[in-house]
């Protein structure tokens, strides 16, 4: 039960029954899909040749400088290129990695800020929503600075399919030859 206290000079009453106290601050509510959401490759499904794929291709150290993910919606195109930019990211947990990983950790604040959609050099951009020349001369703008704090500037450019022909011819040139920094 919570009271408060009012000033008696006033002609308030002092020490009112102010009800039960409002109940603690629960955590926000997380859609079952984020909250299930794969974090690193070992927790795609139905994905192994893709996962040994990028293996292959990270242990090589010849890791591609663009990925194009096809499939069925929701089988997880947008949360395997979020695991991937985590991979060209992560420093590990103890900050002494040095190259693109197979296993992000989850715990550097690299990872963390990619999984919650707010690291400045992971851009995300939605082209079902964004369909024209001028949101694309956005990222081939922006691809000529080198990343703010990350190892590669990573765009993640979902529902590319919807892009118009105009857009696509923009983004063609920065596609086929992209700084070293750009993933």
């Amino acid at each position: 039960m919570t009271t408060a206290s009012t000033d008696e000079s006033l002609g308030l009453d002092v020490n009112l029954d102010l009800g039960p106290a409002p109940p603690a601050k629960q955590a926000p509510y997380r859609v079952l899909a984020r909250k299930y959401r794969p974090q690193g490759f070992e927790a795609l499904i139905g994905q192994s040749a893709m996962v040994r794929t990028l293996g292959n291709a990270f242990a090589m150290g010849r890791i591609a400088h663009a990925f194009m993910l096809t499939g069925v919606r929701g089988v997880g195109k947008t949360t395997t290129a979020r695991i991937i930019a985590k991979a060209l990211n992560c420093i590990g947990s103890d900050g002494q990695l040095k190259a693109p990983t197979l296993h992000p950790c989850g715990q550097c604040s690299f990872c963390q800020e990619i999984a919650e959609s707010r690291h400045v050099d992971v851009l995300e951009m939605d082209a079902a929503s964004r369909t024209g020349v001028d949101d694309i001369r956005e990222i081939v703008d922006g691809v000529r600075y080198a990343p703010a704090s990350a190892r590669y500037k990573v765009y993640i450019i979902d529902e590319v399919h919807m892009l118009s022909k105009a857009a696509f011819n923009g983004l063609l040139k920065t596609l086929e030859e992209p700084p070293p920094h750009a993933k």
